[in-house]
């Protein structure tokens, strides 16, 4: 035997393993939300069936027969077993209106409360566009007032230097007419 064709055969039988992995663990997800009424659902070996109701009876398919027939025996047998089946079967025809009818108002009152939902973000949307908008009006006349302050205070040097200007030209001009009062009591004196 060939060392090629032993490794052909060992490729070969790892592929079918493979493939049959594949297929046999192939499953499906089915979904079991119906509480409001009998539903007959058929399951396979290998199918994921999640539940999302609060009853479910899972049975196999021959003791679903066997409650099947037991149950065709009751109904066309004895006539009080009929009367207590037809009651039973109007009591589940009650509660399964009354369930349809819980999940109409639960639907409703889902959508009033969605609808309340959303007009409370509604809200909060505008609100937070109107906080913005002071927000930014709060800035500017933040940034007025600061400006005015810088503004008022160039305005208060500006008045000091002109007062210092003002004080040095009033000394200068004393200065001046004292002198010039003196010359002029110098001259007189010269005479």
């Amino acid at each position: 035997m060939k060392p090629s064709s032993t490794h052909h055969k060992l490729l070969l039988a790892l592929c079918c393993c493979l493939t049959m992995l594949h297929t046999n663990g192939q499953g499906i997800l089915k979904t079991f939300k119906d509480s409001t009424g009998t539903s007959i659902y058929n399951i396979h070996r290998g199918d994921t069936l999640l539940i999302q109701c609060d009853t479910a009876f899972i049975l196999n398919k021959t003791t679903f027969h066997i409650y099947k027939k037991f149950y065709d025996k009751t109904r066309q047998g004895n006539s009080s077993f009929k009367g207590i089946m037809d009651s039973y079967e109007s009591m589940i025809h009650q509660q399964d209106t009354m369930l349809r009818i819980k999940e109409f108002y639960y639907q409703q009152l889902r959508q009033q409360m969605d609808s309340v939902t959303n007009s409370s973000l509604t809200f909060m949307d505008k609100t937070s566009v109107s906080l913005q908008g002071i927000s930014a009006s709060l800035d500017k006349a933040t940034t007025s007032l600061t400006e005015t302050q810088k503004l008022l205070e160039e305005s208060r040097q500006m008045l000091q230097e002109e007062r210092k200007k003002r004080n040095a030209r009033a000394i200068k001009f004393g200065i001046g007419g004292v002198a010039i009062g003196a010359l002029i009591t110098a001259l007189i004196m010269a005479n």
